[in-house]
């Protein structure tokens, strides 16, 4: 009898209570009376100053214009450890200005290799053409190349070429040829890639510095005019599968083996284990520390768990539920094979980028 009134007691006090912290609220999120708009107007306009706009960074539109295009012939040397790769092309420039002005002999490869003879601009002919001064030369470089491996073997590149004069302060309006500004020969293959369709394009590269020269009033950063030519390649990534990862699939191997095999067991789970760790050492001597932490560290991880997983399964299940209860053991050595390579192989479908 005394529960229902007890009941509406406590539920008017929690409405009450409901109500109280709702007005404390409101009240604390109300507008302070000493703090009035009179304040904020009261003090000086602050003038902001208006971010450089494109017409103070790019070049000067007046200035003659310096076409390059370029016709690769051999590309070599691919080296990822390094971060590097070789490159032989042609390269034409056409300068609309005073023949006597033309700044072409000027041009070098940004993210070029200079050692000793490695980078080569060698003059091969030039033209005074309607259009302007028409020169090519022969290029071989090492090119700087910052391989992004984390999705090794299945990952696409981009081999990028970047053009600008050797006075970083020269002005000049660098484009690049309107007509197929970057060919590719049809001889050029790469073993092992897939070569897609080349870009080209006016870029800049921007100097956080002022090399010692106050900067203008009108110029936030200086900007040296360059040229960039890209080229995305795709690896052939089933190439790699055999001969980079022939350790982790012995390794499978074995632990299947031992699953099936009653005798010798401990012998075969240490020749897998010394396979997945040999593979592992193999791929890290061919490959920068930076391609461990993507598919590759994450399948060395999955072969390892699957052999504790072999291990554990077959202490458990041969010498401890053998003993307690037998038809259980039984049935768990049954599905003890095709669980192992049930989780094995969903866990690297599902690592695969």
């Amino acid at each position: 009898m005394a529960a229902g009134p007890r009941r509406r007691r406590w539920l008017l006090l929690g409405v009450l209570f409901a109500l109280v912290m709702a007005l404390l609220v409101s009240v604390l999120r109300a507008p302070s009376p000493e703090q009035p708009e009179l304040v904020i107007d009261a003090l000086p306009p602050i003038e902001w100053s208006s971010p450089p706009s494109k017409e103070t960074i790019a070049p000067d539109q007046d200035l003659p214009r310096l076409a390059v295009g370029v016709y690769a012939t051999n590309i070599s040397n691919l080296d990822l450890l390094d971060d590097q790769f070789s490159i032989e092309l042609l390269l034409w420039t056409l300068w609309e200005g005073e023949p006597s002005a033309d700044p072409s002999g000027q041009l070098r490869l940004i993210n070029g290799i200079y050692d000793g003879d490695i980078q080569r601009f060698q003059p091969v002919r030039q033209e005074q053409r309607p259009g302007g001064v028409w020169t090519l030369y022969r290029i071989r470089s090492a090119v700087v190349k910052r391989w992004q491996l984390s999705r090794y073997p299945f990952d696409d590149q981009i081999l990028q070429l970047q053009f600008g004069l050797d006075d970083p302060l020269q002005p000049v309006r660098l484009d690049v040829e309107e007509d197929h500004p970057f060919v590719i020969s049809p001889g050029l293959l790469l073993p092992g890639w897939r070569l897609k369709e080349p870009s080209a394009y006016a870029s800049s590269l921007s100097l956080m510095s002022d090399l010692g020269i106050p900067p203008a009033a009108e110029k936030a950063v200086r900007r040296q005019p360059t040229v960039s030519f890209d080229l995305p390649i795709q690896r052939r990534s089933l190439l790699y599968v055999a001969p980079d990862f022939l350790g982790y699939m012995l390794a499978v191997g074995l632990c299947c083996m031992s699953l099936m095999i009653t005798r010798s067991r401990d012998d075969l789970i240490l020749a897998a284990v010394v396979s997945a760790g040999g593979n592992y050492v193999f791929i890290a001597g061919n490959l920068p520390v930076t391609a461990m932490t993507g598919f590759i560290g994450n399948l060395q991880l999955i072969v390892f768990l699957g052999i504790l997983y072999v291990v554990a399964a077959d202490e458990i299940i041969d010498h401890h539920l053998s003993s307690y209860t037998p038809r259980v053991s039984n049935l768990l050595r049954v599905i003890l094979l095709p669980s192992y390579i049930a989780i094995t192989v969903l866990g690297i479908v599902w690592i695969i980028p």
